[in-house]
Order: C-alpha cells, then structure tokens, then sequence
C-alpha cells in the first residue's frame, strides 16, 4: 500500500507567544506554518511543548490556565476528541479557605519529555495553526509560549485534497 505522505526535511521549531487581551479571557493567536502548497506540502508535528506563568492562588476558589494548539480556528477551549486539536495543556491551582496545592499540570495531549522524529501528533495541510489561552479566577493576563517540534512532508494528490478539505470545512 502506498504511503500518503513522505517526510523531505529534518525536524525544526515553530515558536509562537500570546498575551491574554483580558483577565479570564478567552484568546487566540495564528501562528503561520512555511508551507508550499504549490507542492502539496504539509508538516507533521513531533511534539509541542508549552511554557507561560503558573495560576494564581485565589482565596477560597479553584484558579486554571488553559492552552491549546488547534489546526483550525476555535471560538474556545476545546476538549480532547476535537478531530483538530493537536495539544492542550491545563495548570490548576487548587484552593480552598485553608490551603492550596498546585499547581497541578494536565497535558491532555502534549509531549514534555523528548521527542522522536517517529512521533506523530498530526498532519496538517493548511498554512496556519491556532495557540490560544484562557484562564480562571486569575488576577493578571497571563503570557504563554509555544514551540513546536515539526518536520517538512510531501503529501500524495489524494491524501492533500482530503487534508485541506477537511481542515478548511471544520
């Protein structure tokens, strides 16, 4: 059976960094991909890994910070079976009147530890990705940083057209 797609260049970073417009605001940013699509070109993505400021400690409540990584745009944070969703990350402070723990960190989907050029967490076919962030019960706009870890691969006719489609109708 033949392959969809073939890997033509090494692994390489694409980094991207988002400020939160507003305090427990919901905020995306598009990080553009250096796609040909002329060429059918599209990356497969190794590992994503997220970096930003931890979650206040709230008197009395619970506080989170949420990231994500989505290949399509999102009006919010999404859940692990979004068919887009290529990492999400969720940092909790728990808090009650007598004490706090945290924070906790969740990788819904992520890669912390090292990565390796056979680790695939999605294909995408479209120049774009989308980085956003939200939070709760926070007392400043929080700051977060992306970098991912992708390699360069040439799609089949086929399998491109599919991808592309299935990205731009989600």
């Amino acid at each position: 059976m033949p392959a969809a797609y073939k890997i033509t260049s090494d692994p390489f970073f694409v980094n991207g960094s988002l400020t939160q417009s507003a305090i427990d605001t919901y905020t995306q940013s598009e990080i553009s991909l250096p796609l040909d699509s002329l060429n059918q070109e599209g990356i497969v993505v190794h590992a994503v890994y997220f970096s930003g400021t931890n979650p206040a400690s709230v008197p009395a409540a619970n506080s989170l910070v949420e990231y994500q990584l989505t290949s399509t745009s999102r009006a919010g944070i999404v859940q692990a079976n979004d068919a887009n969703l290529i990492a999400r990350r969720e940092v909790i402070v728990t808090g009650g009147a007598a004490e706090f723990s945290g924070p906790h960190v969740i990788d819904l989907i992520a890669s912390e530890g090292p990565y390796s050029a056979t680790d695939n967490l999605m294909l995408i076919a479209t120049d774009n990705v989308y980085f956003a962030c939200n939070s709760a019960n926070q007392v400043a706009p929080h700051l977060i940083r992306i970098r991912m870890v992708c390699s360069r691969i040439k799609l089949t006719s086929s399998a491109y057209a599919a991808m592309v489609t299935n990205e731009l109708s989600s």
